[in-house]
């Protein structure tokens, strides 16, 4: 189940009462039931350490992906912590507590790690000690990792505005807005910055827009879906999965939309497929791989969305986009199963199971709810798409298990 975000300032034009009988059927406390595993083999995976660190996957709106330095695993959580980690065994290398709630990072540029919180700020922070840079106030709570080039850091804020920061000091350069639909997925789409001279962002009105790096001009903007339908339920689009580039070409997916291929100059779609994803796309050399909303797995050719395979096995299982670890896929489901596929035709490979790293973890906390609320997963689910380090795959679970992976 999806969650959605109502926008009160655009209140007037939706129905209350329809909005809160749908709230209420969505927040019903029946046990949740999902598909059977598919039959797999025990992928030969080795846990080379998992940690129970249960504020980075406690709430699900947030994404705090881990990020590696030079030599450390950085993550942080919510509740205001930043670690840093031996990336080969996992130890403790330093920790810093901030006095805030992080949602959104880090991601790291050099020695400055860039992340979000719920109080609409953007921390900049050195990655050798975890000593605070600058911290810059915005508009609204951050639920994406900042992104930076040519000196700018950008951030997109929950309200539909784009920040352009000074790199060095955090002084607001710019800001660009587009306005919220009444209703939409809980989060935003991750820009991307083009050639240290564009970033191109995406909106949950379904449109792509390109700015100038500088000073936030727009240079162009495409509609990727088009609402359709009645009721703003109906009505729901979003690009909330990350906007993708290469070889001059932004490849994108929007929830109940579609995935398209935009020229990156010019904004012109080259090429669209029906399809409803909300997690976005991997490029991978001449293909593309995306989960949709029903949880098929697909590979696709990038010049014209042609479809090389498909896979069914993990329909309403599968849970995040898929990573790419040499000639195979890893992907994660909403019970905390971790599986490989053949990049080649989709055949599935094997599984890890999440009871393997919980106990490995030392966890004993499984929870049936998080934050106060019934969960939209199982607690144990796979979060965000897993980390491919060389060797090495980072894996965070909605528990609060952060595990690396080591696969042949």
């Amino acid at each position: 189940m999806k969650r959605y975000f109502f926008n009160p300032r655009v209140a007037r034009t939706f129905s209350l009462f329809a909005l809160c009988l749908f709230i209420v059927s969505c927040g019903t406390s029946q046990e949740k039931v999902y598909k059977p595993a598919p039959p797999s083999p025990k992928y030969p995976a080795k846990l080379s350490w998992a940690h129970h660190l249960t504020e980075i996957g406690s709430d699900r709106f947030a994404r705090l992906l881990p990020a590696m330095t030079a030599n450390a695993i950085l993550v942080a959580d919510i509740d205001g912590a930043i670690t840093a980690y031996e990336p080969k065994m996992g130890n403790k290398i330093w920790q810093k507590q901030f006095d805030t709630k992080f949602s959104a990072g880090p991601n790291v540029y050099g020695n400055i790690a860039l992340l979000g919180n719920k109080d609409a700020e953007v921390y900049a922070i050195d990655v050798t000690a975890g000593k605070l840079i600058w911290k810059q106030g915005v508009s609204s709570e951050i639920l994406v990792p900042p992104q930076l080039g040519n000196e700018m850091v950008v951030v997109q804020t929950n309200d539909g505005k784009v920040f352009g920061l000074r790199a060095d000091t955090g002084k607001k350069v710019w800001v660009y807005e587009r306005s919220v639909p009444v209703l939409s997925l809980r989060g935003n789409s991750i820009p991307s910055i083009i050639d240290n001279d564009r970033v191109v962002v995406g909106f949950a009105s379904g449109k792509l827009v390109s700015l100038s790096l500088k000073d936030g001009k727009l240079l162009w903007e495409t509609t990727v879906a088009l609402a359709k339908g009645r009721t703003e339920l109906e009505r729901l689009i979003d690009i909330d999965g990350p906007v993708m580039h290469q070889d001059g070409i932004i490849y994108v997916s929007a929830y109940r939309g579609r995935i398209a291929a935009v020229d990156a100059a010019s904004g012109g779609i080259l090429w669209t497929r029906e399809m409803s994803s909300h997690l976005g796309a991997v490029i991978d050399k001449d293909l593309l791989y995306i989960t949709d909303a029903e949880g098929l797995i697909w590979a696709l050719n990038r010049e014209n969305g042609a479809t090389l395979w498909t896979n069914k096995q993990l329909v309403d299982r599968a849970n995040t986009r898929p990573a790419v670890q040499g000639d195979k896929l890893v992907i994660g489901d909403v019970t905390g199963e971790l599986y490989w596929l053949a990049k080649s035709d989709g055949r599935l490979l094997g599984h890890l199971d999440h009871d393997r790293v919980s106990k490995y973890s030392g966890a004993t906390f499984v929870g049936d709810e998080l934050d106060g609320e019934e969960p939209d997963k199982d607690p144990t689910s796979v979060i965000y798409q897993a980390k491919v380090i060389d060797q090495q795959i980072l894996v965070t679970y909605q528990n609060g298990i952060l595990a690396s992976v080591a696969a042949p």
